[in-house]
């Protein structure tokens, strides 16, 4: 079994490297393409097989290694029919990666039936087991966006109509709301501008100021509105609960009887002028309930470090969104979208209590039985985080978002009960469960610095449970990782050549999922524990910031790369050879990862921007805020729950000696086992009076083949605007993108309501399908 696992592993890395050589991603996807045939699918993992062999024949004979090798390609067939609609080299790549998963899961579980543990060193190995489960599930849904996205050669849900604009004279009325927030005024007056020269005859835009505490600010906006009474209002809350939906749900108050689409803009966002014309048309049918475009970004390309934000952003737009929108699956995210005003007032508005409103809305309204499109045209661009610290708070908003809507949803997902179809359980469950890709990274990360310091002063019970797999499986694994998210995001950007990746752009990306990997760990933790909406503190930083700032700023990474740069010597010092060496090289990834973090603090603020966006990153900085506090009762049980963990799985200082696989030596001999919270809203001195609220009609990576190592697939460096997106998947404990659900960069902060909001408390039982 071991044998077959290095064949399906290195095979695996073939398989990927030529998808990843000739996938692409469409920029419109086509439903008249023609996939490849079933034969040529049937034998298209046929030649990455063969190349393992040849790679692994020093260490085994020809007969092993054909009955390995016709093993191996027997389990890639039964995926035949799901890749159906996908090209040869994808489905040798996806059924590569299943393959080698599932072979090294196997072999594991073997390991633990059959090891002769017992007591707290069984329990330590059957809870690792169960992480590596965990690890390869997350590895499959990443890698299914991934091939569906890029290996498809037939869409069989268009992603765009056929009707691209709605017959003159019948365009719905569009009430187009841009909320704001302590936002520079000449920058909400230029959104205006571009919204004043949008192509379409029946629209209007409510301007909402949300609890902006700086009449200076206020002003400017409220006088350009109005210059334009006919198409500009303006609104300005004082101390307004419910954070930026509450904002949105006032406006939802306000809008013009015509009114049949909402829209929302973000306030430093620039709309191309048939944003609305193009976006419109998929609502002539009935079943649509909204509508989301792509979310650029403009004023990055100078900056190396902005180009590699803009590549890890662009992933989910490019790959995770595509792919759940061919199931009827993808998310609202907020900013360039349009949703059906009848069918956000039927299931409750926005909701007050998530603080990602904008895909939770997208849950409730598939689940009453509506539908989504996502269109691969982008609209309009924004201004992405131009501190590290902004984008570790947005990042921490999305998980934490992302978690709220598993806690509140998690049984309409897990049992059904409503008009969601089990394919969009499916994605929707899987998107918010991404975002764990980073949790479990850092607890394998943590694994391995654990057992380096066993192989130093114990038994070496991890190395030995491993043995032979290190030798082969170990390097193939942190090489596919790597090129996976390198790739992936190079063949994700090459639809638009303007803006393709180059390798340091893919590289960058990669390093900007890996370095948010902490901030995103604890934004699920918290997540699943706090009662409500909680906002990550950061420290300030310095215009001119020196490294002694940058690692204060990333302290938590700081600590980790000290300890893994200590566990890694004592190890190599005590007991040098391929255990320790290859452990070690485990921790490559992750160290570069939590280096990052302090680097991308520094090349942030140094980064050459125009002037208007060097006065937005200084307010930026200036919000970031750093106070010492009480520790929470849920890290004092993480922390606990963490330590007993690695005690188990570790068992330091072990005497049992179980038994350990092994590849077999050259020429066929066995080989011998190896030895061893921000404040709430205050009320302003200003003299605007502050709105009633009204009474509308709504109510308020890849399998890994190394044990207490990383194992199996462990999703490589994400925004599921859920999650992060992941490309990768390495043995090593990396960080996935932003998986998550949301992916809205939004410039307005939000504040804890100052009173309960008002909310929808579950997603609605549809009574009737919509018409």
């Amino acid at each position: 079994m071991t044998l077959a696992v290095a064949l399906a592993v290195v095979a695996l890395v073939a398989a990927t490297l030529t998808f990843l050589a000739t996938g692409r991603r469409a920029g419109v996807r086509r439903s008249h393409a023609a996939p490849a045939g079933l034969l040529g699918r049937a034998l298209a993992p046929g030649p990455a097989v063969a190349l393992a062999a040849l790679v692994l024949s020093p260490w085994a004979g020809a007969r092993s290694l054909l009955v390995a090798g016709a093993a191996v390609w027997l389990a890639t067939l039964p995926h035949l029919r799901l890749s159906a609609r996908w090209s040869a080299a994808a489905h040798a790549s996806w059924s590569m990666g299943v393959t080698a998963g599932l072979a090294y899961l196997a072999a594991m579980g073997r390991w633990t039936l059959t090891s002769g543990l017992h007591g707290g060193a069984a329990l330590g190995a059957w809870l690792l087991l169960a992480l590596e489960v965990a690890a390869f599930v997350l590895f499959v849904s990443y890698s299914y966006e991934l091939h569906d996205a890029l290996g498809s050669r037939r869409w069989v849900r268009r992603a765009t109509t056929v009707v691209t604009s709605a017959a003159p004279g019948r365009e719905p009325f569009v009430s187009i709301h841009v909320p704001t927030h302590n936002e520079p005024p000449e920058m909400v007056v230029q959104t205006l501008e571009r919204l004043l020269a949008v192509e379409y005859p029946a629209y209007e835009v409510l301007v909402v100021d949300n609890n902006t505490d700086d009449d200076e600010l206020v002003a400017p906006v409220e006088a350009f509105c109005a210059r334009y009474p006919d198409v500009l209002r303006f609104h300005r809350l004082l101390d307004w609960p419910g954070f930026k939906s509450g904002a949105l749900n006032f406006a939802l108050e306000q809008v013009d009887p015509r009114t049949e689409l909402v829209g929302v803009v973000d306030a430093d966002y620039q709309v191309d002028p048939d944003w609305l014309t193009v976006a419109s048309a998929p609502f002539a049918e009935e079943r649509v309930a909204f509508v989301q475009s792509p979310q650029d970004y403009r004023d990055w390309e100078g900056a190396q470090y902005l180009r590699s934000l803009y590549h890890s952003y662009d992933y989910f737009f490019a790959v995770s969104q595509p792919s759940r929108d061919e199931r009827d699956a993808a998310i609202f995210g907020g900013t360039m979208g349009l949703v059906r005003r009848r069918a956000l007032v039927e299931v409750g508005g926005w909701d007050e209590w998530c603080v990602t409103e904008d895909a939770e809305l997208s849950l409730r309204l598939l689940a009453a039985g509506w539908s989504g499109r996502h269109l691969d045209r982008a609209f309009g661009r924004g201004i992405m985080p131009l501190t590290f610290e902004a984008l570790k708070r947005q990042r921490f908003r999305w998980c934490f978002g992302g978690m709220q809507i598993l806690r509140r949803h998690a049984r309409a997902l897990l049992l059904g009960g409503t008009s969601l179809t089990p394919a969009q359980r499916l994605g929707y469950l899987l998107g918010g469960i991404q975002w764990f890709g980073d949790l479990l990274g850092v607890a394998f990360a943590l694994v391995v610095m654990a057992a380096l310091v066993d192989l130093a002063f114990g038994g070496g019970f991890a190395v030995g449970r491993l043995a032979g797999l290190l030798v082969v499986a170990v390097p193939a694994l942190v090489l596919l990782g790597v090129l996976r998210a390198v790739g992936g995001v190079r063949a994700a950007s090459r639809a638009v050549p303007e803006h393709a990746a180059t390798v340091r752009d893919a590289v960058g990306a990669y390093l900007v999922w890996a370095s948010l990997a902490l901030v995103v760990t604890q934004a699920s933790v918290r997540g699943l524990v706090e009662p409500a909406g909680v906002f990550l503190r950061t420290p300030k930083v310095s215009e001119r910031v020196r490294w002694s700032d940058a690692l204060r700023a990333n302290r938590a990474e700081s600590l980790l790369v000290l300890l893994a740069g200590l566990a890694a010597a004592v190890a190599l010092l005590r007991r040098p050879g391929t255990g320790s060496l290859a452990l070690t090289l485990l921790l490559v990834l992750p160290v570069l990862g939590w280096l990052a973090a302090p680097l991308h603090t520094i090349r942030a603020m140094r980064a050459d921007l125009p002037a208007e966006l060097r006065a937005r990153r200084t307010r930026e900085r200036r919000r970031g805020w750093w106070r010492r506090g009480p520790v929470s009762v849920p890290a004092l049980l993480a922390a606990s729950v963490a330590t007993a963990l690695l005690v188990l799985v570790v068992q330091p200082g072990s005497v049992q000696q179980p038994t350990t696989p092994a590849l077999p030596a050259p020429g066929g001999v066995a080989r011998p086992d190896a030895s061893g919270e921000p404040d709430a809203p205050r009320p302003s001195t200003s003299t605007t009076s502050t709105p009633t609220r009204g009474t509308g009609p709504m109510g308020p990576g890849t399998p890994t083949a190394t044990r207490s190592v990383t194992a199996a697939p462990t999703p490589g460096p994400t925004p599921n605007p859920g999650a992060t997106p992941n490309p990768g998947a390495t043995p090593s404990a990396t960080a996935s993108p932003t998986a998550t659900p949301s992916p809205t960069a939004r410039p307005t902060p939000t504040g804890r309501p100052s009173t309960p909001p008002g909310r929808p408390t579950s997603l609605p039982t549809p009574t009737r399908s919509p018409r």
